[in-house]
């Protein structure tokens, strides 16, 4: 489908689909709900069903290739239009939070003045900033204990359909690291730990039986995807969160429920490390091990110095031209590779740091970096305050969960990018969304001291 035909079905999604199902689905609360699942479904999607791309640059070696429309938006959209159709009083575009993240879209776009290509830059300011009506819509869709109680569910559904693609992938098709309908294993697995491990906290919470075995299959398929997907960092990072939900949890209070729950994933996991260690530790011990960590730090150093070049940001979504010639920035690379020995191709294309804040400060400069690591810093600080001010409920043992995978996301970043990545970034959103509509409940119903 070439750009005359995508830009019209995009403009006609995006300016009439979406406020023609925010009218149909205005006063139909069940309804609502199902677009909500649904939003948590579509980000396992196959990102081709998932979107379209204007302007497509499918071989630039960069996080944005194209400017990006997705079915996604225009459902959030609509939930959006819903709600400012039932309330409008009460409704508002930007609610708590979502400001910070404009503003951080915002001061990225600063980068853009000077950068060798300002179009690639472009169109990474609309794919971010777009987002933020995820965000939105998210904190305008869940309301209540029985919103949030439904979309555990869609999350649950999402996990294990995602599951049975996994596991077919790995024992039918002989895939080592499998990807499911995600680009690469990394991307699967910090999408599967950011779900489960709310999921997880949930099920050590006050709910009823029904609800408490919906959220442990949910877990538990988030743990066959992170075997599956043999993420090296994502499984130490499962590890560290599933030991600190259940510390925070019997923090909360020890009772029967918590012990019973703990003791059978514990004997469950037993089994399952058993029948997997070797495949696990032969993973640790690939060839090629020691070169990707070498690799990383070596972009790491490309990313200093063009921070130290300019204070501003070479560009948004620009790093995949200025680091390779005729810039120097990826000579480090190429020196690196001749001291061992090896030919070096000028011509082809060296990859993005894969640290997501060296991206970040190398692209963005000081200004969206750390405008970045502010909109991090306080929605984590909801997530955190909400679950101390709604202990005791499914909310909090929510919140608690889901900080921890948020802390464990923003750490593997340092390892990983896929923040940038169309699906983990708009999951990511719609969890914020919650944690902002929480953080909103909060001041209205308890005190703000």
């Amino acid at each position: 489908m070439n750009d005359y035909i995508k830009a019209p079905v995009l403009l006609l999604a995006y300016l009439l689909g979406a406020p023609l199902l925010g009218a149909v689905l205005a006063g139909k609360r069940s309804w609502q709900r199902l677009a909500v699942g649904l939003m948590v479904f579509m980000t396992s999607w196959h990102i081709n069903k998932l979107t379209l791309m204007l302007m497509s640059v499918e071989t630039y070696r960069g996080h944005t290739k194209g400017f990006e429309g997705s079915i996604l938006q225009v459902l959030a959209l609509a939930l959006l239009w819903a709600r400012r159709r039932e309330a409008p009083a009460e409704f508002r575009w930007l609610p708590p939070g979502a400001g910070l993240w404009v503003l951080q879209c915002v001061l990225c776009s600063l980068s853009l003045f000077g950068a060798p290509n300002a179009t690639y830059g472009l169109m990474a300011a609309w794919k971010f900033s777009s987002a933020v009506v995820i965000f939105a819509a998210a904190y305008h869709a869940i309301r209540d204990a029985e919103d949030l109680r439904l979309l555990l569910r869609a999350v649950t559904f999402t996990l294990v359909v995602q599951t049975i693609v996994v596991l077919k992938m790995k024992y039918v098709d002989g895939f080592y690291q499998v990807r499911g309908w995600f680009e690469h294993q990394n991307p699967l697995a910090m999408w599967s730990y950011l779900l489960g491990l709310p999921l997880f906290a949930a099920a050590l919470g006050p709910g009823d039986k029904t609800e408490t075995r919906w959220q442990l299959v949910g877990f538990v398929a988030s743990a066959i995807l992170l075997e599956c997907s043999l993420s090296r960092a994502a499984l130490a990072m499962f590890a560290i969160g599933v030991v600190s939900v259940a510390l925070l949890s019997l923090a909360d209070g020890i009772n029967q429920k918590r012990l019973r729950i703990l003791f059978g994933i514990g004997f469950i996991g037993a089994l399952g490390l058993a029948a997997t260690i070797g495949t696990i530790i032969s993973r640790f011990h690939d060839e090629g091990n020691t070169a990707s960590r070498e690799t990383r730090e070596l972009l790491n150093i490309a990313s200093r110095a063009m921070l130290h070049d300019r204070w501003q940001g070479i560009g948004w979504n620009n790093y995949g031209i200025t680091i390779n010639h005729p810039y120097p920035y990826g000579d480090v690379i190429d020196d690196w590779e001749r001291d061992r020995g090896h030919r070096v191709d000028e011509d082809e294309p060296k990859g993005l740091s894969e640290s997501h804040y060296w991206l970040l400060f190398a692209e963005n400069g000081y200004p969206g970096a750390w405008a970045y690591l502010l909109f991090i810093a306080v929605t984590g600080w909801w997530a955190l305050r909400g679950a101390r001010a709604w202990r005791g409920t499914t909310m909090g043992a929510f919140l608690i969960g889901l900080f921890v995978a948020l802390v464990l996301t923003y750490l593997q970043s340092s390892l990983e990018r896929v923040l940038t990545q169309t699906k983990n970034l708009s999951t990511w959103m719609i969890l914020l969304g919650v944690v902002s509509r929480f953080e909103t409940l909060r001041k209205c119903k308890l005190p703000t001291k």
